[in-house]
């Protein structure tokens, strides 16, 4: 029935897994079109609840405003309406006849549109709003709501999406009315945009996962089952055949799932994109090394139930080739962390924490897992040496083994010592474990060893990857194109060609100025980034006369000395790449200006040559389309670029010297260390170095990886035995030495938590401020020479504004800053960095907050953070004043250039943060142990003292000379240890007194028996003895027979005496119960009367003195036997088996059973039931079960039979 019951467990999980699998496999990709209209339906009604809401909110503000003014409804309510914006996109306009009085947020259009808009949507390019107006008298208040968002720049900051207060399905796009789908309509009638997904939005989506979770519950099912079912075998002996059989059976089913489960969601998740990570057919994602890793880990959890059944190795050349299997393990887990480095695009550097994402932490997973398979393996085979009674080959087997695997690593050129000695000191942790007990400070030492030996190859491996994509960036970096020239020159051309005013210049009947270049050219069309280059200006007429010049010298694109060939842009005809024969690189571009495809075409050539140390102000990446990963990864780096010896470009974090002087080698490089930082400068081309250093990396840094390893790792180890707690519903007991620890390491990091939010805020806090200041400082800076240069000159109109802005863009070029002015109504006037306004990131009015303190409130200055998309930045407000203090316009510098460098900036600060916040925690846990240890050192010689207390024993006192309530404790003990051993004489020399006594009783008593018989039978045959008589010989032989019988009774008395007081001391040894068992049932097997039965399980490996285990057995089977009544056939069942950490014996009969009131008696030595012996057989089983730290007990049914139970510890060590 047990069986029965046992093998349909595994049947069972089979069942459901079969069933998960079906499941698995009927959740297929949902039909699109089903789907869409299902949303269609879902967001149609949303819109129209938002479109009420919309209408009530501007009913409401329209009558706050009428109430309490324009002015004053901003300057109260700009703040709470920012919130609105931001988390509804809820922007007002009110407009009293027809002129702007008042605004809310931001709109990338002239709000003045809006004068006389009744429509319910608004649509502005890709950009579509919900609009609803109200008026009050001459109030007209416009409200609009975001709903959908499409920039014209596409970037890391900036993507198509609905508005998130409108909760869609991710997926989901808008697109113009026409074509096929599901239209979303207005409340007016009007079609507001068709609905449609975003290309691959079905294919994942949350049906892939519901199938990863079928198949990964499918996976657990069929390995519970397997694991169930070999355990059985290993259970009944087979120990190797089941082992092999679960490795196999992992094996076969990867191996299977590898070959035919090419299919969602493996081949959709980025998990599984080989071009992420990928080493060999088995290892083709990191998906797949994370699936490996957990199989790997399951297996040596397997291996570890299993092979602790085994006997110890006693043979050298077993553990030999034991070790070498495990150095061979963890030489292949460590080739796989190296190629977890050389193998993927993965940014494993632990020190730029924020730079490590969704697929590092998956790395990090698989490198924890691999070292914890490696673990449970290595511990198994430590179990099974250490316990070894020849010590000292299997250490020397061993140490040849790792001897071999030095060799040959050194053989295959890898003569790091680190990556084939680390397995060493982890082996010796764990054999100095089993020697005692796992503790928490093995645990430490073990996850220290394993975080050391990770951080030393992420470390190297990751700083050697990092020098070859250096190479090639330094490569990519030195390449001609700048795509800011590309985007600006494209955004500008189509206005060149149609210029009229330059037309006009280079056709007029008149040679031209250059002034007028310049003034027409120049300064509407070449200012901001432009400022970064020297611009030479070329106009010809349509007879290709030259009409004016900017330069003497005629264009270089014209001379001998460029390429034959110059590179031309893509999508950009007029624009070309040119390279001198000095290696100088330089943009030309030749525009036919034609206002009207009638006229004759005139040409402008355009050459921009980069300036030497080009320091303008950089341009924003939020105009920038696409994610430029060169540029990404070139910000971690301080830069510098060489041109025929000369600085031509540099980043400011460090100085470079104005001449390359340093020497390079055959392959154009050079590696040097200067003024705290790694240089390599790479020569590309005929004449230009670029320079790319990065921070030297030093012990700290390394030591911070170290600690965010060793808590990562501890972290996961703590949960593994959370886990297991839970599953095996069993809470370890904690000694005191654990909770000084826990209660250390707990109190030092909770500090080190407050310490790090406060260390945090503190640090944002004093950025923000600092950031605050430096941005006011360059304000004033700027408000001062804006004063200077305008004076009292008035600015407000169309015809400044070329002007404006060309004055703007060298301002800011000066003061490294973007520059915006508004007029005083908050009108945009003119920028420095006009794209962001012309591109529909930013609308033509001042920030609605910033208007209310400057010009409302009268504020100096104003300091306000803002956002574009997913790009936050900082903005600063100062008014610009003439000579009277009057206000001409507001100044705005928002710091769009530099939001890379504030991100670093910030990141950085909480990267600091963190880094001391791990480090300082990964110091106290060690900290704690070895503070712990040094506190509790003296409690665990108080506890080993008190443990080897006894009354048979020379109790030793404890030497310890501190002063503390310990050495209290330790007097206290000392003294109680001279009064027990004068105790213990005296009831030593009580119980020798009343022993001798008792034996002397009993002695007596067995011998006065057969005495007695003895005497009579004398007297009787001296009194009727003759020898004349005819019986006379029998007589005497009757008399001698019985004479000798009593004789041999004396015997047997002294006998069991003799063996009782003098029985040997046990000497333990590491054997198997069952085998034991076997040997005393196999002498008893022809016994006629009975039926004996054994009934092993697993081997059951103890500890103890195997003859005194073997006279255990004989004892109790010759008590069942002699327990058997005549009339009865005998039934002796012999059945050991395992409970928890317990070898468990059971010795069943079919007797007549133990009275009960002689059961409390059993186990005395004078005690028998039987009509022969003296009653000691059961106490000498007694004692030399209870010598080898066992129990034995016996459950008795008078009539129907006897059940002695033996229990004795098994022999393993503690788990960890």
């Amino acid at each position: 029935m047990r069986q029965a019951r046992a093998m349909s467990r595994p049947l069972l999980f089979l069942l459901l897994a079969a069933l998960c699998a079906a499941g698995a496999l009927l959740t297929t990709e949902p039909d699109s079109d089903h789907l869409l209209v299902d949303e269609a339906v879902g967001l149609q009604a949303k819109v129209i609840e938002l479109q009420a809401d919309l209408l009530a909110f501007a009913e409401k503000e329209a009558q706050e405003i009428s109430s309490a003014g324009a002015s004053e409804w901003m300057r109260a309510n700009s703040s709470v309406l920012e919130e609105v914006e931001q988390r509804s996109g809820v922007t007002l306009h009110a407009f009293v006849n027809d002129s702007l009085v008042a605004w809310s947020g931001g709109v990338p259009f002239a709000p003045e549109t809006l004068i006389g808009m009744g429509a319910s949507h608004v649509t502005i390019g890709n950009n579509i709003l919900l609009h609803a107006q109200v008026g009050v008298g001459s109030l007209k208040v416009h409200a609009l709501r975001s709903v959908w968002d499409s920039p014209e720049v596409v970037n890391r900051y900036l993507e198509p999406h609905f508005h998130r207060s409108i909760h869609v399905s991710s997926g989901l796009r808008a697109e113009p009315t026409g074509g096929i789908g599901p239209v979303i309509m207005g409340v007016d009638g009007t079609a507001l945009f068709r609905l449609a997904w975003n290309e691959g939005a079905i294919e994942m989506g949350d049906w892939l996962l519901w199938r990863m979770a079928l198949l990964a519950l499918t996976a657990i099912l069929l390995i519970t089952a397997l694991w169930m079912a070999c355990l059985r075998m290993v259970r009944a002996g087979n120990v190797l055949l089941g082992a092999v059989l679960f490795a196999g059976c992992l094996f076969l089913l990867r191996w299977a799932s590898l070959t035919w489960g090419s299919t969602a969601p493996f081949d959709r998740w980025p998990l599984f994109d080989p071009a992420i990570y990928a080493t060999s057919a088995m290892f083709p994602s990191l998906g797949d090394l994370l699936i490996n890793a957990i199989l790997l880990v399951v297996g040596g959890a397997f291996l570890r139930n299993a092979l602790r059944y085994l006997p110890p190795l006693s043979s050298p050349g077993v553990v030999f080739l034991a070790s070498g299997a495990v150095l061979l393990h963890a030489a292949w887990i460590t080739h796989l962390c190296i190629g977890l480095v050389n193998d993927s695009s993965i940014d494993l550097d632990l020190y730029h924490v924020q730079g490590i994402g969704a697929f590092g932490v998956a790395s990090l997973f698989a490198i924890a897992l691999l070292l914890g398979a490696w673990c449970l393996v290595a511990s198994v085979v430590v179990d099974l040496v250490v316990p070894s009674t020849h010590m000292r080959p299997a250490v020397v087997a061993a140490s040849a083994s790792l001897v071999l695997s030095v060799v040959a690593h050194h053989w295959f050129g890898i003569v790091d010592t680190v990556l084939f000695l680390w397995p060493a000191p982890v082996f010796i942790v764990f054999a100095f474990a089993r020697q005692r007990t796992f503790t928490f400070l093995y645990g430490v030492v073990v996850i220290g060893l394993l975080a050391g030996t990770s951080t030393h190859i992420l470390t190297k491996y990751m700083h050697n990857r990092e020098q070859r994509e250096r190479v090639v960036l330094a490569e990519r970096l030195a390449g001609r194109e700048d795509p800011v020239v590309e985007q600006l020159f494209r955004a500008e051309a189509p206005a060149l060609r149609r210029d009229s005013a330059i037309y006009r210049l280079l056709t007029g009947p008149s040679v031209c100025l250059p002034g007028e270049l310049e003034a027409i050219v120049r300064q509407p069309y070449f200012s901001g980034y432009w400022d970064r280059y020297d611009i030479r200006l070329f106009g010809f007429g349509p007879q290709g006369d030259v009409r004016c010049a900017t330069d003497l010298e005629p264009p270089r694109s014209f001379g001998d000395g460029t390429t034959i060939f110059p590179s031309g842009v893509s999508d950009m005809p007029d624009l070309f790449i040119d390279e001198r024969s000095g290696g100088d690189l330089f943009y030309h571009a030749r525009i036919a200006v034609m206002p009207t495809d009638s006229l004759a075409p005139a040409q402008l050539i355009i050459e921009a040559q980069p300036r030497s140390l080009s320091q303008g102000l950089g341009f924003p990446e939020l105009l920038l389309a696409g994610d430029d990963d060169v540029a990404r990864r070139a910000e971690r780096y301080v830069r510098a670029r060489y041109a025929n010896g000369m600085l031509m470009d540099r980043s400011d974090r460090a100085p470079q010297p104005q001449r390359w002087a340093r020497s390079l080698n055959d392959e154009g490089e050079s590696w040097y260390t200067a003024e705290g930082f790694d240089y390599l400068a790479k020569a590309v081309g005929g004449s230009t170095i670029m320079v790319l250093g990065l921070p030297h990396r030093g012990l700290i840094d390394k030591a911070t990886t170290f600690s965010y390893l060793f808590t990562f790792f501890g972290l996961l180890a703590l949960l593994t035995l959370t886990a297991q707690a839970l599953i095996t519903r069993s809470v370890p007991s904690l000694g005191i030495g654990t909770k000084v620890r826990a209660a250390l390491v707990l109190f030092a990091i909770t500090g080190l938590v407050f310490f790090g939010i406060g260390s945090q805020r503190l640090l944002t806090r004093q950025f923000t401020q600092r950031a605050e200041t430096a941005s006011l400082e360059k304000a004033r800076s700027v408000q001062l020479e804006l004063q200077r240069r305008l004076g009292d000159e008035r600015i407000v109109g169309e015809a400044n504004t070329a002007y404006l802005e060309h004055l703007l863009g060298q301002v800011g070029n000066t003061f490294f800053t973007d520059i915006t002015v508004y007029a005083t109504d908050g009108r945009l006037l003119a920028s420095s960095r006009p794209q962001m306004f012309t591109s529909g990131l930013l609308g033509p009015r001042m920030d609605p907050t910033a208007y209310a303190r400057i010009a409302i409130e009268g504020k100096s200055a104003f300091v306000h953070e803002e956002s574009v998309g997913k790009a936050a930045y900082r903005t600063a407000y100062v008014p610009l004043l003439d000579r009277t203090g009057t206000v001409l316009a507001h100044i705005a510098l928002p710091r769009f250039a530099d939001q890379v460098q504030q991100e670093e900036e910030r990141s950085e600060l909480l990267v600091a943060v963190v880094n001391l916040f791990v480090l300082l925690s990964a110091l106290s846990v060690l900290l704690a142990v070895f503070i712990s240890n040094w506190t509790t050192r003296p409690l665990d010689l108080l506890k080993r003292s008190l443990a080897g207390v006894a009354l048979q024993h020379a109790n030793e006192p404890i030497r310890y000379r501190g002063k503390d309530e310990v050495g209290e404790l330790v007097a206290v003990y000392n003294r109680k240890v001279d009064e027990l051993r004068e105790s213990a004489e005296k009831l030593a020399q009580s119980e020798r007194e009343s022993a001798w006594k008792e034996m002397a009783r009993q002695v007596a008593h067995e011998i006065k028996n057969p005495l007695t018989p003895m005497k009579l039978g004398i007297q009787h045959f001296q009194r009727s003895w003759d020898p004349q008589a005819a019986d006379a010989k029998e007589k005497l032989d009757r008399f001698s027979t019985s004479m000798v019988e009593q004789i041999d009774a004396l015997s047997r008395v002294a006998g069991d005496f003799s063996r009782f007081a003098q029985m040997s001391a046990a000497h333990e040894t590491v054997l198997d119960l069952n085998e034991v068992a076997r040997s005393s049932v196999a002498l008893l097997a022809g016994e006629p009367n009975a039926d004996i039965v054994l009934q092993a399980s697993a081997p059951l490996m103890v500890r103890a003195d195997r003859e005194h285990l073997l006279r255990v057995f004989n004892n109790l089977l010759k008590n069942a036997l002699q327990a058997i009544p005549a009339d009865r056939r005998g039934r002796i069942e012999v059945v050991l088996r395992q409970e928890k950490e317990l070898a468990v014996v059971e010795v069943r009969d079919n007797g007549t059973g133990i009275p009960e009131e002689v059961q409390g008696h059993i186990f005395e030595p004078s005690f028998t039931t039987k009509s022969s012996g003296m009653g000691l057989g059961l106490a000498m089983v007694k004692r030399m079960v209870e010598q080898a730290h066992g129990s034995v007990r016996f459950e008795t049914r008078v009539g129907e039979g006897t059940t002695f139970i033996v229990s004795l510890p098994l022999y393993r060590e503690l788990s960890p």
